[in-house]
């Protein structure tokens, strides 16, 4: 009995084996099946589809190094304007100072040619040449006044100068002497045979806007001469 039981076991046990493989080689058949069916029926261009996907991808791959190296050539050609244009600032504030320099030049030498050679419209006492340089504060201003006389005179030239800056102040207009610019005094005093340079610093009052610089020059016996210059003409940038 023992021995009819263990057989029907083994039976059972073989029959529950034959039927699990049969179910794992349906579920295999079943996936091939599937799969041929989406390949040849549902997809037939399978082939040429993925055959499309991978020369999109290196196509894609291409592309992409293209684009770093004409980033690359960009970045270059953009460093090579910045050095070109850097090179042409540099070249054009050399020349505009040299042609400083040259203007700079030919104002003295007309000015020592007028020392020189006299005349009547040279005669006597004259305002040469009148700067205003800006400074850091922009209410601030450096000035250089040169004066000078013939030289056939030959003789001292004293006296003083008197400044005044005419401008608006809001809706006003007002005329400005030394002695309101921050001045020691109403004028300066000259001393001199041939030429004399004369510098000091005004000080514009707040809102204060400038047009123009009035000189006066009063020599010790003899008339007063008097020039007077645009603002926009004798201010000067910088050190």
């Amino acid at each position: 009995m023992s021995s009819r039981r263990t057989l029907l076991y083994e039976d059972d046990l073989r029959r529950n084996r034959r039927r699990s493989w049969l179910i794992a080689l349906l579920w295999i058949g079943s996936l091939a099946t599937l799969y041929l069916l989406m390949r040849y029926v549902l997809m037939p261009d399978f082939a040429q589809v993925a055959s499309e996907l991978a020369h999109t991808r290196r196509a894609l791959s291409e592309s992409r190094a293209e684009i770093e190296r004409l980033q690359q050539r960009l970045a270059q050609h953009q460093r090579g304007e910045q050095v070109a244009e850097n090179a042409n600032k540099e070249l054009q504030q050399a020349l505009a100072s040299r042609q400083e320099e040259i203007a700079s030049l030919r104002n003295d030498l007309s000015f020592f040619q007028r020392l020189m050679e006299g005349g009547a419209q040279q005669a006597g006492l004259a305002v040469h040449s009148l700067s205003l340089r800006a400074t850091d504060d922009p209410r601030s201003f450096q000035f250089a006044l040169t004066l000078s006389q013939n030289l056939k005179r030959n003789r001292q030239a004293s006296g003083r100068v008197e400044i005044f800056v005419s401008g608006a102040d809001g809706d006003q207009s007002k005329r400005l002497g030394l002695d309101a610019l921050g001045g020691t005094g109403p004028g300066l005093e000259f001393s001199f045979k041939y030429f004399q340079q004369l510098t000091g610093m005004i000080m514009l009052p707040e809102g204060f806007k400038p047009g123009s610089v009035s000189l006066k020059v009063i020599p010790q016996g003899g008339g007063p001469v008097e020039r007077e210059f645009m603002w926009k003409d004798v201010i000067q940038q910088g050190s």
